[in-house]
């Protein structure tokens, strides 16, 4: 295949079909490369499910085609996050998603079906022409003589091509290949999503005004911890339970059936928000390892891992698919109309060294705000609840009336430093510093 400048184009190998593959094989098809993306699960799998989108995420994502007819029709708008006490659900703080802060950020706070996203993800894919197959497992990749790159596939076939993308989430194939050692396990975060159909909770006098309002909601406990958003095109209400230790449990697949087994104690819940909980018709238990990984980029020069693969920011969090996306659009970015094959370790080299400190931040604000929020009861405790409580006497509706040394301001420093962020412009600052370099290289003069 050649680009539209008539140059032979890269050819990627994307190992896992889920958002983050999907995106990147997407911007990479627009960026003038072919592209095959391997996807082990058959055509048409439903994950179930809904996924935050926050403004980093939601503002990259508008700019694709029939992505805002897809938020008209199938997400939620958050207006802003509320901190309450699991024990009582007494409010403890609330953090206002301020109209003139989301105009500057020009992209809201959603919450979105992960199906619906991931089918109009690979129907942009289709349309652009890139190669879509599934029940393809990838078993290895390797690095061939002449430096191209060999997946190769359960059923004994292999895909050859000049990069390898492993997309294939926290239990990654790609990334143990990449890593060659074993990586530094730092922490495990246990996990149960819950999915509680809207028309059940209205049943409900005391649980009937989660229904009424578009909030991320926190409630924080002694040891764990319960996040709510409402999904309005499911009709469901959706919690995550996550505690920052190990229960003993399994990663699984979503299940009909009652959450009553779970492994979290709840008896130092709120009677309602127990009651919610149990309510659940369907749920999935998830086990992550937060893992200290360097290396994004391995096969000497041709594989790098992106999304899950690439990192451990929290799965439950609010950044987990946005670090995907921010990946996908970093990439598309370096190798827009790039034909010279010996670029690439160069430019997945500075994919790394412009990813590295950006997801590096995010697993670690993620962390640490689940242990904030699941503090055990104490000094502590007592502290973080004094800090919230002042968003709800400065809760005003002109942010810029705020003074810098308030509370609300520091808080949302804390999120506007995520939030904010460009991969465009962070490729465009690292091409205005090496640009120079890699078009030397590609072109064989002395640096």
């Amino acid at each position: 295949m050649e680009s539209s400048s008539g140059l032979a184009s890269i050819k990627f190998i994307v190992v896992g079909g889920g958002i983050s593959g999907l995106a990147c094989g997407y911007v990479l098809r627009q960026a003038g490369h072919q592209v095959v993306i391997l996807e082990k699960a058959a055509e048409n799998f439903a994950s179930g499910g809904s996924i935050r989108s926050p403004p980093n995420m939601t503002r990259i994502l508008k700019k694709w085609p029939g992505m805002e007819a897809l938020f008209e029709k199938c997400a939620t708008k958050c207006f802003g996050i509320s901190f309450r006490r699991a024990a009582t659900s007494e409010p403890v703080g609330f953090l206002k998603f301020h109209k003139q802060i989301m105009l500057d950020l020009e992209a809201d706070f959603l919450v979105l079906q992960y199906d619906a996203l991931h089918r109009h993800l690979a129907s942009l894919c289709v349309a652009a022409g890139v190669a879509l197959k599934y029940g393809c497992a990838a078993i290895n990749a390797q690095r061939a003589d002449d430096g191209s790159a060999i997946v190769h596939l359960e059923d004994g076939s292999l895909v050859e091509g000049d990069i390898v993308i492993g997309a294939d989430g926290h239990n990654s194939l790609v990334r143990a290949i990449v890593a060659e050692d074993e990586l530094e396990r730092t922490h495990v975060v246990t996990g149960m999503n819950i999915r509680i159909p809207t028309k059940v909770v209205k049943e409900y006098q005391e649980l009937k005004p989660l229904c009424n309002t578009n909030e991320f909601t926190i409630w924080m406990g002694n040891g764990s911890t319960a996040i709510g958003t409402l999904d309005y095109e499911s009709e469901s209400f959706d919690i995550a339970l996550c505690s920052p230790m190990s229960l003993g449990v399994d990663d699984g697949d979503w299940a009909s059936g009652s959450s009553a087994t779970m492994p979290f104690d709840l008896s130092g819940y709120d009677p309602s928000l127990r009651k919610l909980i149990l309510l659940g018709s369907t749920c999935r238990p998830t086990v992550q390892q937060v893992l200290q990984q360097e290396d994004v980029v391995g096969l000497k020069g041709i594989a790098v891992s992106v999304g899950d693969a690439a990192h451990s920011v929290l799965i439950h969090g609010m950044h987990n698919s946005a670090m995907g996306i921010e990946d996908a659009e970093t990439l598309g970015r370096l190798f827009s109309g790039v034909t010279d094959r010996t670029r690439i370790p160069m430019l997945l080299n500075a994919y790394q060294e412009i990813r590295h400190p950006r997801t590096t931040a995010a697993q670690d604000s993620e962390y640490q705000s689940l242990e904030e929020i699941s503090l055990p009861t104490g000094i502590a405790q007592e502290a973080r609840d004094t800090a919230l409580r002042t968003t709800l006497i400065e809760a005003v509706d002109d942010f810029d009336k705020c003074s810098d040394s308030t509370q609300l301001m520091q808080i949302w420093e804390q999120y506007l430093v995520l939030f904010a962020h460009s991969p465009s412009e962070a490729v465009d600052n690292w091409r205005s510093m090496w640009g120079r370099v890699v078009d030397d290289v590609g072109h064989g003069r002395p640096t």
